[in-house]
């Protein structure tokens, strides 16, 4: 019985459904194969299907999807068990046999007799029951010793087997068995010599059964020497399988090798991509053009060429089978390819590129013209340099530089290292630009929020901003002015001109670290914590010793073990708040010491209206005040004659108008 036939027996239904056709109109392709498959009790896998009519998306609105869909043909079925008999059994064929009845043992069977003539005597075997299977009786067995004509038996000894129930054949009479009332069998051989089939006759009555030895034996005269299934010849034996045909040898079809393969853990095309947040909203600038990758990262593998696999045929003939073809795993700039040539990882973070058939990682990423519509936000994990201009609402971060040729507007610009904005920052109070590790340098900034662990250059003016430095301020340019807002730095703020005649607000904090200071602030949340764990855990200990003291006799071990345990904890809390303490004294020196050098200097004019703060001092100015430098002494702000915040490079400057 083949596979199909008995998977049709199997179900009716199954019959009707493989010949039906059902058409679904649904608003997606995906919704019209899920419908379909509910109706027809498939899986959307297991359906083939045709379009009738492909579904559109509209402006306002969406034509949906109508298809036609059906079973597939079973042979697609064989297909599928054929990969999952390579998964479980190795590829043995087991899965996909022509016998594969013969894998789904019922869940209730009854017991059964078995009794085999042989040549040394009469064997009995009684098999057991499985699940609410009945077992078999005494007369059953006679029965059955009489139908096979055994006789002269005692029954004590029948009744024996039957009770022990062991499924062990058991040697019960010496009877010889009757000449020419033996089983016999038919062979049947395949004409490309790959199957050969037996047929089991009955013998007669008296008459011998055939073993295992007697089927080897017939098959080896008739030339057959490779696949022989000895345990499938038992067991046909065994549940008296007669007049019908089975495998009993079967050879190797030969198997063609698997070409090589190259598995991509990257895009290797690019398309656009919108990644709904955990609200379900999409934000239509993030389109992930860029795939950013890491050191380390794996970038593509090779899934080797197999080695093809000769068969066999039942006479022991050789059956060519080819190799899989060989591919090449190619290696662009920025990758590292394994020893075996199998694994290519990148060798540097920045972005993967595919071109040419390889991959390479770029450290730098480059917008020619503007970022906007068509590019989406840019996400880098290296350096991005932009041609144009950042327009409004969009974002630019990058693990390395960012550089921009033209100007930020109302956007969001963030770098762990430098950023050069060539034109300026005209943000309208909604720019943020900010530097993790390096400088912020602009030809002008304008209504925007300004952060960075080290400097902010700008030439032309820094224009109503909140800017906040770990190192210095500067606007060096012919104009250099600052005006309105607020500008904090640790060491330095100055300018040719701070604030103007129209008296805007304008705020000059120095002697301030923000990032210390926030530091400091953690360690102080941190460091009430752990005072606050310290006193309960002591209150803790202090209860425990005076319980020990008053009451020893109903301390007991683990109590003890309690007292020990509360004791480090009380010792580990104590350490850490020292730690905490020391911490955050060693930032406030450090502030204090970058506070003693901290200055502003205004080359030419500082109006009215501007407020300076130096550590703890402040002064706020009423009138024009020229040429000055201030600094802190004695909790005072003090005015100097004004000095270069840049002395070498001004003397460079000099010495290279000179000719030197």
């Amino acid at each position: 019985m083949s596979l199909t036939s008995f998977l049709k027996d199997q179900s009716k239904e199954l019959d009707k459904l493989e010949n039906e056709q059902v058409e679904v109109i649904a608003p997606t392709l995906e919704k019209c194969l899920q419908m379909a498959a509910a109706h027809l009790k498939r899986k959307s896998h297991e359906l083939d299907y045709i379009v009738l009519k492909r579904g559109k998306k509209k402006l306002f609105g969406s034509e949906p999807w109508h298809i036609r869909a059906s079973v597939l043909p079973e042979d697609t079925f064989l297909d599928e068990l054929s990969e999952l008999d390579k998964k479980l059994t190795g590829g043995s064929g087991k899965l996909v046999s022509k016998d594969l009845k013969e894998f789904l043992q019922p869940k209730d069977r009854d017991g059964r007799a078995l009794v085999q003539i042989l040549r040394n005597g009469v064997y009995l075997t009684v098999f057991p029951p499985s699940g609410e299977g009945k077992a078999i009786d005494m007369a059953e067995v006679s029965r059955r010793l009489s139908v096979r004509g055994v006789a002269q038996v005692e029954d004590n000894q029948i009744r024996k087997v039957v009770k022990d129930t062991k499924g062990e054949p058991v040697y019960i009479s010496n009877m010889k068995p009757r000449q020419g009332a033996e089983g016999k069998m038919m062979l049947d051989i395949s004409p490309d010599k790959m199957r050969a089939k037996i047929t089991f006759v009955p013998p007669k009555p008296g008459g011998r059964d055939l073993e295992v030895k007697d089927v080897v034996n017939y098959l080896k005269n008739a030339g057959i020497k490779y696949g022989v299934k000895e345990e499938e010849i038992q067991k046909k034996l065994e549940d008296e399988f007669f007049n019908q045909p089975f495998t009993a040898a079967e050879g190797d079809q030969p198997l063609n090798g698997k070409n090589a393969t190259i598995i991509y853990h990257v895009r290797i095309q690019k398309k656009v991509v919108f990644r709904e947040d955990e609200s379900g909203k999409v934000d239509y600038k993030d389109m992930d053009l860029i795939e950013n990758v890491v050191v380390g990262q794996l970038l593509a593998e090779k899934i080797p060429a197999e080695r093809g696999k000769y068969g066999r045929t039942l006479f022991n003939e050789l059956l060519p089978a080819k190799d899989g073809l060989d591919t090449e795993l190619k290696q662009g700039k920025g990758t590292i390819l394994s020893e075996d040539r199998t694994k290519l990882t990148a060798e540097v973070n920045g972005q993967v590129v595919y071109a040419s058939g390889r991959l390479s990682v770029e450290t730098v990423y480059r917008v020619n013209g503007d970022v906007g519509i068509k590019t989406g936000n840019v996400t880098f994990l290296g350096s991005v340099i932009i041609t144009g201009n950042v327009e409004d609402n969009y974002s630019v971060k990058a693990a390395g530089n960012i550089e921009i040729y033209g100007t930020v507007q109302k956007a969001n610009v963030e770098a762990d290292g430098d950023i050069i904005i060539r034109q300026g920052v005209s943000g309208r109070d909604e720019a943020r630009i900010e530097s993790t590790g390096g400088n912020v340098i602009a030809k002008f900034i304008q209504n925007a929020t300004v952060v960075t662990e080290k400097d902010v250059v700008v030439q032309e003016g820094i224009l109503h901003c909140f800017v906040s430095a770990g190192g210095k301020v500067i606007s060096n340019g012919k104009r250099g002015q600052i005006v309105g807002g607020t500008i904090r730095a640790s060491d330095t703020i100055a300018a040719k001109v701070i604030g103007s005649s129209a008296n805007p607000a304008t705020e000059l904090i120095v002697g301030t670290d923000p990032k210390v200071l926030k530091q400091i602030s953690e360690y102080e949340e941190k460091l009430a914590e752990n005072q606050d764990k310290f006193e309960q855990v002591s209150k803790s200990l202090k209860t425990l010793k005076a319980r020990k003291e008053n009451d020893p006799a109903s301390f007991t071990k683990d109590h003890e073990q309690q007292l020990s345990k509360t004791s480090k904890a009380v010792e580990k809390l104590e350490v850490r708040v020292r730690e905490y303490e020391n911490e955050i004294q060693n930032l406030k020196a450090y502030i204090e010491e970058r506070a003693a050098n901290g200055k502003i200097s205004v080359e030419k004019t500082l109006f009215g209206g501007v407020t300076i703060k130096i550590k703890s001092a402040d002064f706020k100015t009423r009138n024009e005040i020229k040429h000055k430098t201030f600094v802190e002494e004695n909790g005072v702000i003090r005015q100097l004659p004004y000095q270069d915040p840049e002395p070498d490079k001004k003397d460079w400057r000099k010495n290279r108008s000179r000719g030197k």
